[in-house]
């Protein structure tokens, strides 16, 4: 019997039926650990506090992208785009043209630069916001009844101690669906003793072509800069599986600058 692929398997719970009180022996219990929400409440006003995330409506950030992996690393420019924080859009100038990837509300596309369009598996989207800012994270919805938080202990990164909480988007108490949620978004981060930003984050991602196989994801974050009010870390290190990846180096960032819908909407 062939293993449900994770979109597929997302697909079918969230249009599934929640079983009703008297079908369901258990529901899910979505948790929030006490001395978690203390770590995520300081850590939210280091990185700009309440306010600025009320006064957040879009971003824009330039710079560049080194791509790991091939004979020798490839650097390109890139633009980086959001709205609220469930709308983004990046732009990647390769060399034959631009590569954009938008995720809306939970559904993205990545358009090559002939103009095809391909679809992203949806389990890699259900928990994502605004990936190279991490105010904007799903930590920004810590109060929200569907994020499960928990506390993991002190623990070094780059030898700089660090508070790990573990958090998770579930937007069901069903006793089947729950679980599946709770692992397929858990994002583990790790939270700078000394300065409460974020060091480092950690999360599963599902490659298109075996998404019974999830691949370990790191993301270490340096070089924090106030722009507006808000700390943002103009160099992001992604790590798959232990391999480097990408160094994202940030040249610009901007809040608030008018960006227009349609600049999110999904290409068919």
């Amino acid at each position: 019997m062939h293993r449900l692929s994770v979109a597929t398997m997302c697909f079918l719970l969230m249009f599934t039926p929640v079983l009703d009180a008297g079908t369901a022996t258990q529901q899910f219990t979505v948790s929030k650990d006490p001395k978690a929400i203390a770590v995520v409440q300081a850590t939210i006003t280091a990185m700009g506090g309440v306010q600025a995330l009320l006064n957040y409506q879009d971003s824009l950030a330039s710079g560049t992208l080194t791509v790991y992996g091939g004979s020798s690393p490839l650097i390109f420019p890139i633009t980086l785009k959001s709205k609220g924080t469930h709308e983004t859009r990046v732009e990647l100038q390769r060399p034959n043209g631009v590569s954009v990837r938008i995720v809306n509300q939970g559904q993205g596309t990545i358009q090559k630069p002939d103009g095809t369009v391909r679809t992203l598996v949806v389990g890699n989207l259900v928990g994502e916001r605004v990936s190279h800012i991490p105010l904007l994270s799903l930590l920004s919805e810590y109060q929200n009844a569907n994020i499960s938080l928990a506390y993991q202990g002190t623990v070094p990164v780059n030898g700089q101690s660090t508070q790990l909480i573990t958090l998770s988007f579930v937007p069901t108490n069903d006793p089947v669906q729950g679980p599946f949620f709770a692992s397929l978004t858990q994002t583990l981060v790790y939270v700078d003793t000394t300065t409460n930003l974020i060091d480092k984050i950690q999360y599963k991602n599902y490659p298109e072509n075996d998404q019974s196989n999830p691949h370990k994801i790191e993301v270490y974050f340096s070089n924090y800069q106030s722009v507006g009010g808000i700390s943002v870390p103009f160099r992001q290190t992604t790590y798959d599986d232990g391999t480097l990846e990408s160094d994202l180096v940030l040249s610009k960032a901007d809040f608030n600058v008018g960006l227009l819908d349609s600049e999110f909407t999904l290409p068919q």
